[in-house]
């Protein structure tokens, strides 16, 4: 099943939205988001949690 990642359900006033068909393929998605639309050189640890806490079923 497909698995989506918003960064609004990270509290964040953004409205990007991704889907992919794997966790790893959508947390590419969202470190690229991270780093083009709010100047996060690099993930930390203590983000990707963050990020993984994130990610919904599609």
């Amino acid at each position: 099943m497909a698995k989506k990642f918003a960064c609004k359900n990270m509290g964040l006033e953004c409205n990007f939205e991704a889907t992919a068909e794997t966790e790893e393929a959508l947390l590419t998605q969202a470190k690229e988001h991270a780093k083009t639309a709010h100047g996060m050189a690099e993930a930390d640890e203590a983000m990707l949690s963050k990020m993984k806490a994130a990610i919904q079923e599609a």
